[in-house]
């Protein structure tokens, strides 16, 4: 069972959209929303290249005013504040860094905690598992990072820089759609033909899944017997997440063949079927 923890997060950044165009001018350029964004429902984003990578993926807050608070990656916020300023063109919107402000996470008996200091605040829009996820005054404590880390990997959570970094993967390769992160109906984003084209021709090749195995440790091949299907890519205790090539795996499990991590049998934890 997952420990209960509050935390801010170090690596992560918050930017704010303000204006009456905030929601629209952005409604066009990432996978989904913002316009379903509502003080008690973040939403789970992403900017891609043309070509259907992923630059960086955020969490998009109500800030309960007329705006929105962006929760991004630290390394990528400077990145972003560019492009958005870049495809906002004329909407009435300003894209400001919020220095004043840092990310948060809490699960269990310490959500409350969490609660009375937040300015926004929803349950995580990628799993029910994740707790709520917060825009706090910067400064928060952090002394509870590991048990976050060890909660999204057993939720099945990739996340931005710990299990890739902008422009190595396709937001299918680490289960944007499975998790929320995608809207394939709701009209234009930046690398929509792309991501379209591959979700409606099946053309998925890799996901990443839940392994249970002694020995795994970041960048350590996964075995099917002689073959290598993919590499874990985080790791916590027993558990980790390991993006894989989803053909050569079920190939290899309808043969019959064991998985390992560094000479250890690993044990797939994901179902599957919902992949």
């Amino acid at each position: 069972m997952t420990e209960s923890f509050a935390t801010t997060l170090p690596d992560r950044a918050v930017m704010s959209i303000t204006g009456p165009d905030a929601r629209s001018f952005l409604q066009r350029v990432i996978t989904r929303g913002p316009e379903g964004v509502s003080p008690d429902a973040a939403q789970f984003s992403a900017l891609l290249t043309p070509q259907g990578k992923v630059l960086a993926d955020f969490i998009v807050f109500d800030d309960g005013e007329d705006g929105l608070f962006l929760d991004v990656p630290d390394s990528e916020a400077d990145a972003l504040l560019k492009r958005f300023t870049l495809y906002r063109l004329r909407a009435n919107a300003a894209i400001t860094p919020r220095d004043d402000l840092s990310v948060a996470a809490a699960l269990g008996e310490s959500e409350e905690e969490l609660r009375m200091v937040a300015q926004a605040l929803s349950p995580d829009p990628r799993s029910n598992a994740m707790g709520i996820r917060a825009i706090v005054p910067a400064g928060g404590p952090q002394s509870d990072v590991e048990l976050y880390h060890t909660a999204r990997i057993a939720a099945g959570v990739p996340e931005f820089g710990a299990d890739y970094g902008p422009g190595e993967i396709f937001s299918t390769d680490v289960n944007h759609d499975l998790i929320g992160g995608v809207d394939y109906k709701k009209g234009c984003f930046v690398g929509q033909e792309v991501a379209s084209r591959m979700h409606r021709k099946g053309g998925v090749r890799k996901r990443t899944i839940v392994l249970e195995a002694q020995a795994a440790t970041p960048q350590a091949p996964v075995m099917a017997g002689e073959v290598e299907i993919g590499s874990v890519t985080s790791a916590a205790g027993s558990l980790a997440l390991a993006r894989v090539r989803i053909d050569r795996l079920t190939k290899a499990l309808d043969a019959g063949a064991s998985l390992t991590i560094e000479g250890d049998l690993a044990r797939i934890v994901t179902d599957l079927s919902s992949l």
